[in-house]
């Protein structure tokens, strides 16, 4: 029985229907979780085998691609809502401003960005948008096994492997030579969520596993020692704690394991909170995005560029860079896009439908304080959904848990 599924225009009358839903269901939720999460996998197994990145990575990414191509032709008609319809105008735009930075000025890395984006953002995307199915446990579990496999492959490589370490890293911080540690952080936040949610429906067996493994993330989370990953943890369960009436539990729960990693000096990540001041890379970063601005004034209508000129980064910040690489009206548009987005997640965290809600909301963070347009793959993901789990999160509310299905819809 596959409950709690939804699938936005299709009614389910057969037997036939309900095979095709199942089908749709699983495949969309293992492209999400391999696209999503599955680079760090791969990213260990480089490491640990100390070859070249790009004899499985660019295999992997080109898997993930023609798994994409897949999805949109098996799946059925498309049907859009105003939200997506805008997203597809702002990535083709965004595909039109890499081509004009690869081709025209030659800009370093446009190329790069572009094959980034449309592998791992476009194609991925439009195939989720396409299957417009989501069932939550589903892809929790996927979600939560593709992404503690990458966490916990990179915790074991770095600490017990003969795994190689990225050339110039921070020392104390746990990375590897394909994954540096904000990427195993965000890994072992969105495993944490994932389980979080799988959590509420988990027998008690299952349970003292999921505590087993909450506890080995979030020991990788605090060796890489990243403070993006650590504050989009506290943020997302801070806000779903509290939509679910649950803040005081959680309160005293955490209050405690925050107390140990600020006040701890044996740990990597309060280290690094202590000296947070005097850290290069926030002193970096916001002179990054005063330069962005100032490049900003210079086009205002139209964008100069997909990066900052004078560093040749981007600025760490999608709105910041949406107005570099738009200018500003259409700007304004992509804003609007997720502050929409914003509020559908905040919406589903109050349901049975809370799974995409939590990520988006790392994936926003993530993309406002360290994040770039081409590489928000989590973000762009959830997008993509969302508008079929803000259906479902309406239709929780007033149903048992686990129906939640869409107006065309029956119970499967």
């Amino acid at each position: 029985m596959l409950t709690g599924a939804i699938v936005r225009g299709l009614p389910i009358r057969s037997p036939r229907d309900y095979s095709y839903l199942k089908m749709a269901v699983n495949r969309c939720a293992m492209l999400f979780a391999l696209d999503a999460f599955g680079y760090p996998v791969v990213g260990a197994v480089i490491s640990v085998l100390q070859i070249d990145s790009r004899t499985l990575s660019v295999p992997f990414r080109v898997a993930v691609a023609l798994f994409s191509v897949w999805v949109i032709l098996t799946t059925r008609r498309l049907k859009l809502d105003g939200l997506r319809k805008l997203m597809l105008v702002i990535w083709f735009l965004y595909v039109i401003r890499l081509l004009h930075d690869w081709l025209g000025p030659a800009l370093p890395g446009a190329d790069y960005a572009l094959q980034f984006f449309i592998v791992t953002a476009a194609l991925p995307g439009f195939a989720l948008i396409k299957g417009q199915v989501y069932q939550q446990r589903r892809f929790a579990l996927v979600a939560f096994l593709v992404a503690s496999a990458g966490a916990l492959l990179g915790l074991f490589a770095g600490l017990f492997g003969s795994a190689e370490v990225q050339e110039g890293g921070e020392s104390g911080r746990l990375s590897l030579a394909a994954l540096n540690p904000v990427s195993l952080g965000n890994e072992a936040t969105s495993a944490i969520l994932c389980g979080l949610v799988l959590w509420r429906e988990a027998a008690t067996r299952y349970r003292i596993i999921l505590v087993g493994m909450f506890a080995l993330l979030f020991t990788c989370l605090v060796l890489t020692a990243s403070k993006g990953p650590a504050l989009q943890l506290v943020v997302c369960v801070g806000f779903w704690a509290l939509r679910r009436g649950l803040a005081l539990k959680l309160g005293l729960l955490a209050v405690p394991v925050i107390v140990w990693v600020l006040a701890s000096g044996s740990n990597p990540l309060a280290d690094r909170l202590s000296e947070t001041g005097d850290d290069s890379s926030t002193v970096d970063r916001v002179v990054m995005i005063s330069d962005s601005l100032d490049q900003i004034e210079t086009s205002p209508l139209y964008g100069s560029a997909f990066v900052e000129l004078n560093s040749g980064f981007y600025p760490h910040n999608i709105f910041v860079e949406a107005g570099l690489a738009f200018g500003v009206p259409v700007a304004l548009v992509f804003a609007g896009i997720f502050i929409v987005g914003t509020r559908r997640a905040w919406a589903t965290l109050k349901t049975d439908c809370d799974l995409l809600g939590l990520l988006f909301i790392q994936g926003l963070l993530d993309a406002t304080i360290a994040g770039s347009i081409y590489g928000m793959t989590l973000l762009w993901l959830i997008s993509a959904m969302l508008p079929a789990a803000a259906v479902a999160a309406r239709r929780s509310v007033r149903r048992s848990p686990g129906v939640g299905l869409t107006p065309s819809s029956s119970s499967l």
